[in-house]
């Protein structure tokens, strides 16, 4: 298990608690560079199976599931989940994630399956999720539901042939991509819609929305002249389970 951490003194005990009762493999926190009381938290936290790691600087988001990753296959892990920790992702869906993941090589929580889903959200992050769906569906012919969604799990299998580079919030968006490169094999699953933290800031200056859509269409661009230029790349999909 995989939990980046930046600035959660509020969330993190209480996420703690609520992943202890529903999950009981090995939990690695990546503390990018908190400047609050997070530090002293997770040094409290830290035992046999709850592991820590830290960024002296904030690196971002994207950088800090690296990380998680390259520790997690450098230990030989056979299976990774990422949450975060603000309390957006609840913690008893673990054991779905995981079962699901006996099918296929990576599954992706998804807040927009349910029908319901767009009209819980807030306008900007509905709007921004809907369009970039639109575009992976328009260039790859591959429909994604939520682009976005931090809670996943991931086979070693797909880790180790995956080429994330992504240190900022277009990780998430790099992983979907890598999947249409890689023709892998993935299961959507719905999650709890959960927006908490409404007040917080998007790191480099990707607040503005419209800095951040043309963020994520320049991730989209570079990794489509890469998905292109691979030879054995050509329209028989994967098909999502």
């Amino acid at each position: 298990m995989i939990c980046p951490v930046f600035n959660e003194e509020k969330t993190l005990r209480v996420f703690y608690e609520k992943l202890k009762r529903h999950y009981k493999g090995d939990i690695l926190f990546i503390d990018d560079g908190s400047t609050d009381g997070s530090k002293k938290i997770l040094s409290g936290l830290c035992g046999k199976k709850t592991l820590l790691k830290r960024h002296h600087k904030r690196q971002g988001y994207g950088a800090t599931l690296i990380s998680g990753i390259d520790f997690a296959l450098g230990n030989k892990y056979a299976t990774v989940v990422t949450m975060d920790v603000d309390l957006q992702h609840d913690p008893s869906n673990v054991h779905e994630f995981l079962t699901e993941l006996k099918k296929c090589e990576v599954v992706l929580g998804s807040r927009y399956i349910r029908i319901d889903g767009y009209m819980q959200a807030p306008l900007t992050r509905m709007v921004i999720n809907k369009y970039i769906s639109n575009v992976l569906e328009s260039h790859f012919s591959m429909h994604f539901s939520d682009p976005f969604c931090g809670f996943r799990a991931y086979r070693d299998s797909f880790l180790k042939k995956s080429r994330l580079y992504e240190t900022s919030y277009g990780f998430a968006l790099e992983v979907l991509l890598e999947i249409i490169r890689l023709r892998a094999d993935f299961k959507e699953t719905p999650v709890e819609i959960i927006y908490t933290g409404a007040e917080r800031k998007f790191f480099n200056g990707l607040n503005d929305p419209a800095k951040r859509v043309k963020y994520y269409l320049d991730v989209i661009m570079r990794k489509k002249k890469e998905i292109y230029d691979e030879k054995t790349f050509s329209y028989n999909k994967p098909t999502p389970r």
